[in-house]
């Protein structure tokens, strides 16, 4: 039985083995000390919560939730105090949990410029740091209004070397063009405190208050950790500066002031007379947490929308670290087993979505939506590996559900990561519109990987390394039928569609739609495997219009790379790095089909690689260039059952990538997969959610193109 059927099969048992279901009701109207009656209902999750461990039953529960708004300003927390089965559902579409409060009785300060007093428990010099406008996220004022400056040079002095990989604290200092940050001379020093730089430099954000502005040299200074050795601030750095007072200047920009009220500049169309507005109180709408010997079982949560959740830096701010992988998440479960969510939406978050951390068991997350997220979508798996416990998370699944517009505050964020993990499922997806990888797997570096997380971050999310010598537990997970597009947006580098790293054996990827991923520098492929990857399996994706090649392996070992369709990618199609003694992968069954850039990228005729059965084509000659040789001298090196031959598709530059025969896919043992099954299925109006605005696409379109000029 797939994870599908099982997880279907588990949440029937709940209530048919048991003699009884209780039924409470939740109501927008009821009290929490309600009995909790259709009559007489409850009020919140929490006072479900508690009215449940009251009766001390073991028997399913199921808590029917009202129609209507209902705000939290903490989490609902479940223990393994909690051991009944529940069931949390809303009844109808409009079941809304806000972990913020509604901001009313706008007033105009003038034509182009409202302003509002924001509502308790904000109040003296407690700033505000996000405001939702009419369902979309508000733009903190800042500077550029879009895009990115560019830094011009770094300083770096060393205060405390300390014992770890970095030194343990050190002070940057970074110098500017003065046309950029003009706008910095006609704010406070104590303003200037308050104003946040995001620097963006490879694959990572490092997000930090400005300590200081020198106004004759342009120069900042910010604090914390050493810079990474590996991946420096330098003039190639881009940057932007947030929460400036003068830099209030732009349509749906808005600013906290310390008079309590929030300024914003209203979008074409919103009216003051209809304007919902919201601001988060808490980070989190649920935590889940059982004891390692006693896991939390057995809960779930249907057809409910969960909106508003926030995000406060601390003043040492957020230094880089891959995929933000110790951003927490709005829901976050450990120690748990049987966790579901259907139907649920997540949106307006500071943080990630939902996180099965630590020993989650046989959990999914199905026919969801989460979006406008601060951070990724899900995580799964622990970033930390903790070799004594024994056992990691496993066995959970990602089905059906809308994943995208993320990274508002941490754009190195992932649509959908695993951790230290294994034997899960990551299916029929729609994930877009991140600044970073949409699918990652695997969180070691190297064979039998060494530098390995093994100990509890400190208070500032720094993790400890230590040598080793492990094997990745990120095992047997599968990635299957996703729908992964319109990814990077020039912003960031080195990610990929499906990112696989660390050893990962028995990951599958198929079925896959990859499609337009656009990096910053280098490093926008469709498929990657990186830091020793091995015996990965990935077959029957397509994947085109990625910036540097549609496959990419650093390095890794005896991974498979098979009946793939990669098309019309910018500089190349097939990319490849380290040459090792041990074989790389295996290429066979392919077809490889452009009309710019290189065929083939990196030192393949060193490379050991297997290439063989594969089908080429380039629309601009019938003799392109293998690695600077002809097709033919190349059949000599390798590819020696490979043709250079029109496949045959149907509309290729339309991005129709069906047969219009078989006569010449055939003779390399080729075969036709149906990709249209790639992304989520159900109702019109499922499907119609999931597809990505014209102008959204076209937003990305025109930042490709003004780069590649």
């Amino acid at each position: 039985m797939n994870l599908i059927g099982l997880f279907s099969l588990l949440l029937t048992l709940w209530v048919s083995e048991v003699p009884e279901v209780r039924t409470i009701y939740v109501a927008p109207h009821g009290a929490d000390t309600n009995p909790g009656t259709l009559e007489r209902p409850l009020a919140s999750l929490t006072g479900a919560r508690d009215f449940i461990r009251k009766l001390g039953t073991k028997d399913s529960v199921w808590v029917k939730i009202a129609p209507g708004d209902y705000y939290m300003n903490a989490p609902l927390e479940l223990t393994s105090a909690d051991a009944a089965p529940i069931v949390f559902e809303g009844m109808g579409d409009q079941v809304s949990f806000y972990g913020g409060v509604p901001v009313r009785n706008w007033e105009k300060v003038n034509d182009h410029l409202w302003r509002a007093a924001v509502p308790p428990p904000y109040s003296g010099n407690i700033p505000v740091e996000q405001l939702f406008i009419n369902g979309k996220r508000a733009t903190r004022a800042r500077m550029p209004n879009t895009g990115f400056f560019q830094v011009k040079a770094v300083e770096e002095t060393v205060l405390d070397k300390g014992n770890g990989r970095l030194p343990e604290f050190a002070i940057q200092k970074v110098r500017l063009n003065p046309t950029d940050v003009a706008l910095l001379k006609n704010e406070s020093p104590e303003d200037i405190k308050q104003a946040v730089i995001s620097f963006y430099h490879k694959w990572d954000v490092t997000r930090k208050f400005i300590d200081h502005f020198d106004a004759d040299s342009s120069m900042v200074f910010i604090r914390g950790k050493g810079m990474q050795p590996w991946n420096q601030l330098d003039a190639v750095t881009k940057f932007k500066i947030e929460n400036v007072k003068s830099a209030l200047d732009a349509p749906g920009e808005w600013l906290w002031k310390e008079d309590g009220f929030v300024y914003y500049i209203p979008r074409e169309g919103e009216s003051i007379a209809s304007i919902s507005a919201h601001v988060p109180l808490t980070d989190k709408f649920i935590t889940i947490k059982g004891d390692p010997s006693d896991p939390v079982r057995n809960k779930a949560f249907k057809n409910i929308h969960f909106k508003v959740a926030g995000y406060r830096m601390p003043r040492q701010g957020h230094d880089p670290l891959q995929a933000a992988a110790t951003v927490d998440a709005t829901i976050m479960v450990d120690y748990a087993d049987n966790i579901f969510f259907d139907h649920c939406e997540v949106a307006h978050t500071g943080l990630y979505g939902i996180w099965f951390r630590r020993r989650c068991t046989n959990s999914r997350i199905t026919h969801s939506y989460l979006h406008d997220l601060g951070a990724g979508g899900v995580k799964i798996g622990d970033f930390l590996f903790r070799k004594e416990e024994g056992y990691v998370t496993a066995n959970n699944l990602v089905h059906n559900s809308i994943i995208r517009d993320g990274g508002h505050l941490f754009p190195s964020a992932v649509g959908v990561i695993i951790f230290h993990s294994r034997n899960n499922e990551v299916s029929h997806n729609e994930i877009a519109d991140f600044r970073y990888s949409g699918v990652s797997v695997g969180w070691m570096w190297g064979y039998a990987a060494t530098g390995v997380v093994t100990q509890i971050p400190d208070e500032n999310g720094h993790p400890e390394w230590t040598e080793g010598n492990f094997k990745s537990p990120a095992t047997g997970n599968e990635i299957a039928y996703n729908h992964i597009h319109h990814l990077g947006w020039g912003e960031l580098s080195d990610m990929g569609g499906v990112y696989v790293l660390s050893e990962a054996i028995g990951t599958r990827v198929h079925h896959n739609v990859i499609h337009h991923i656009y990096s910053d520098t280098y490093g926008g492929w469709g498929l990657y495997t990186d830091e020793g990857a091995t015996q990965v399996l990935m077959e029957n994706n397509l994947v085109y219009a990625c910036k540097n090649s549609g496959f990419h392996q650093h390095y890794g070992k005896e991974n498979i790379i098979r009946n793939n369709i990669f098309a019309y990618n910018l500089k190349g199609q097939v990319q490849f790095t380290r040459v090792e003694e041990h074989q790389s992968f295996e290429f066979t069954h392919n077809i490889v089909y452009t009309n710019s850039g290189e065929m083939l990228l990196g030192n393949f005729k060193e490379a050991n690689v297997k290439m063989d059965n594969n089908c080429y084509w380039d629309t601009r000659t019938s003799e392109p260039l293998f690695q600077n040789m002809s097709f033919a001298d190349w059949e000599k090196q390798k590819d020696k059952n490979s043709l250079l031959a029109e496949p045959g598709f149907v509309d290729a530059e339309n991005h129709d990538y069906r047969l219009k025969s078989q006569s010449v896919v055939r003779r390399i043992g080729f075969k036709p997969f149906d990709y249209s099954k790639a992304g989520v299925y159900g109702s019109d109006e499922w499907k119609k959610c999931a597809r990505m605005e014209s102008e959204r696409a076209k937003k990305f379109a025109d930042i490709v193109t003004e780069i590649e000029k």
